[in-house]
């Protein structure tokens, strides 16, 4: 449906990185091991990235302010951004739906869970795509079943 197959996975720790990536073999994968280090992946490669997967506690740019730079710069609108951390304090939570954050997981999670979830929001994101995408088009009688 969509040519936006890769998963952003931006935290510190390698193996967190290693874990989430395993966990959806279907699709690309980039890296970034802090929230500054994320903004740069996600701006050269927008139009590939269907969801951002974050954590919290990170050096230079946490994943708070990995939010902030994504809600003020509208990325927010433009794919689902989702915080996995260890950190499940209500300010945190709070401040990470403001920012318009998709989901909050806290860890330790259940895996099968979180793809089902994750793999059901980025399903909703591109269908929004292609629903937007027909605004003005041509729709008849003979396009519904």
């Amino acid at each position: 449906m969509s040519e936006r197959n890769t998963i952003l996975i931006v935290d510190d720790y390698e193996f967190n990185r290693l874990l989430l990536s395993e966990m959806f073999p279907e699709r690309d994968i980039l890296e970034a091991a802090d929230g500054a280090e994320g903004i740069t992946t996600y701006e050269k490669n927008r139009d590939k990235i269907c969801a951002v997967l974050t954590d919290i506690m990170m050096p230079r740019v946490d994943g708070l302010g990995l939010l902030d730079f994504f809600s003020k710069a509208k990325y927010i609108m433009e794919v689902p951004v989702f915080v996995i951390s260890a950190d499940s304090s209500n300010k945190v939570i709070t401040k990470a739906f403001q920012l318009g954050v998709e989901d909050v997981i806290t860890k330790p999670f259940n895996v099968n869970f979180v793809k089902k979830h994750i793999d059901h929001i980025i399903e909703l994101y591109e269908l929004r795509r292609v629903v937007e995408g027909m605004d003005g088009a041509d729709i008849t009688d003979d396009d519904f079943v």
